[in-house]
């Protein structure tokens, strides 16, 4: 039985038939939503009281919930598509994603992939102390393994199911839904701070606890973080609504003409996903190797953070733009005498350049894998019936002419999310700054399509709303 045969054994979910209207949409996406906040609530039978999340940090952007079924999260999926951009992007893997049968066979991989990686994942997480059982019997670790690896085939059909049936798939959704409960938890938390019983959860109750009680300093310490999730967000809308509009004709038609968008993050959140996907799994990998003595690759504290070893470069340094605000004198000082200043300098730059080079490798990857290089669209837009005014109506003519902007943005784009990321997380804003920056970029990209492919679809009320009272 060849690979592609027992790839047809794994169950999933099949596509419409038909075209599926707002509301059918609309519902599905919800019950996606619904069946993944309930197996986030569903713990893993078996596991020891005393596991400690040691990776805390990027739980968010895995979109996974520690302790319960999902504590994988997307992980797995996301690793599986890093793993077959980067082999099919080398052309180890000579697929032909254009053609019907090669997508078949890169679905079919893709599905085999994400399988072993999340039973490899598992194994990892249980057998290297991540997920420690609360007895060291072999039949008790076996079986939180089964529960690990069900709850990632569970999310495996709620991501088809999403992408399917819904508006966006289900990896962008779940990061989203969880980060947005982060932040909304970290704010407006009422109930008392385990760490300091006297003083609410949730920052925004924490900072006017502070000022009744005379304390202003420590107020705006507090809240510093809600003010910077606000400016990631107001600077993430902003960037995601800068873009380039090629005109276009139709060419039955007269007069007709229309515009092709094309923004300045052409690939969306894709490329950031992958790379802080990367540097996450680095980071998990790293973690392991120290707790079996190579302290060479990373030194981590009882909390799983990085003080010491390559580690340590590729974790961002969260306090920066507070110092740089705050104690910008006595930041500069210590840059310049050494020490842990100038580290964290070091690592600022380090994580930055990751992330960068993550983005555009990733970006350039997803363009030629998704057909959306120049030669691509152009045959899209030559399918519609439109053509570039003042051009013939020839592809090889409007490959050119989109060649001088898809390739550039690709790279630019990729350039702007990887600096913007990685600014995100020097700013200890709530969550972490990737995720909040992925989530505005999802939810940002879930209204355009909204607005876009289904406002004839929507209740009166909704299409108001969306389009601003229009």
């Amino acid at each position: 039985m060849g690979w592609e045969n027992f790839s047809s054994l794994i169950p999933e979910i099949r596509n419409p038939i038909r075209r599926l209207s707002f509301n059918e949409r609309l519902k599905w996406t919800g019950i996606g939503l619904f069946l993944y906040f309930l197996l986030s609530n569903i713990p893993l039978y078996g596991l020891s009281l005393a596991a400690v999340d040691q990776f805390q940090s990027i739980r968010a952007i895995m979109a996974g919930s520690f302790g319960s079924v999902i504590t994988l999260g997307i992980g797995p999926i996301v690793t599986a598509s890093i793993i077959l951009q980067l082999l099919s992007g080398a052309e180890i893997i000579p697929i032909d994603r254009s053609t019907p049968e090669g997508k078949k066979k890169y679905d079919s991989l893709e599905k085999l992939m994400v399988v072993f990686i999340a039973l490899l994942e598992a194994a990892i997480y249980v057998f290297m102390g991540g997920l420690p059982a609360a007895t060291p019997a072999l039949s008790n670790k076996l079986f939180i393994m089964l529960q690990l690896f069900a709850g990632t085939f569970f999310l495996i059909l709620l991501d088809q199911i999403c992408s399917r049936w819904g508006f966006i798939s289900g990896i962008s959704l779940f990061i989203a839904a969880g980060v947005s409960e982060g932040i909304v938890t970290g704010i407006f938390n009422p109930m008392a701070n385990p760490q300091n019983p006297g003083v609410p959860a949730g920052r925004l109750f924490a900072a006017i606890s502070y000022l009744m009680g005379g304390d202003p300093s420590a107020a705006m310490t507090i809240i510093l973080p809600v003010i910077f999730t606000v400016v990631i967000f107001l600077m993430t809308v902003y960037a995601s609504g800068i873009k380039i509009e090629i005109p276009l004709a139709f060419a039955r038609v007269r007069g007709a003409v229309t515009r092709w968008p094309l923004s300045l993050f052409y690939t969306s959140n894709i490329p950031v996903i992958f790379t802080a996907a990367l540097i996450a799994n680095i980071g998990m990998l790293t973690k392991f190797l120290s707790g079996r003595g190579l302290s060479f690759f990373g030194v981590f504290d009882s909390a799983g953070n990085a003080i010491g070893g390559l580690a340590l470069f590729l974790s961002p340094p969260r306090d920066l733009i507070y110092y740089l605000i705050f104690n910008p004198i006595q930041f500069f000082q210590g840059v310049f005498s050494g020490g842990a200043y100038l580290i964290m300098i070091a690592r600022a730059l380090v994580y930055m350049l990751a992330m960068i080079g993550g983005s555009v490798m990733f970006a350039r990857f997803w363009v030629v894998t998704s057909n959306m290089t120049s030669r691509d669209v152009a045959k899209q837009i030559q399918g519609g019936g439109f053509g570039i005014p003042g051009f013939r109506r020839d592809p090889r003519i409007l490959t050119k002419v989109l060649d001088r902007y898809i390739p550039f943005l690709t790279d630019l784009g990729a350039v702007a999310v990887g600096i913007l990321a990685a600014t995100a997380d020097f700013t200890n804003a709530l969550s972490r700054g990737t995720g909040i920056l992925l989530s505005v970029m999802i939810i940002y990209k879930l209204y355009e399509t909204v607005v876009q492919q289904y406002a004839m679809d929507m209740n009166p009320a909704i299409r108001k709303f969306l389009k601003g009272g229009n």
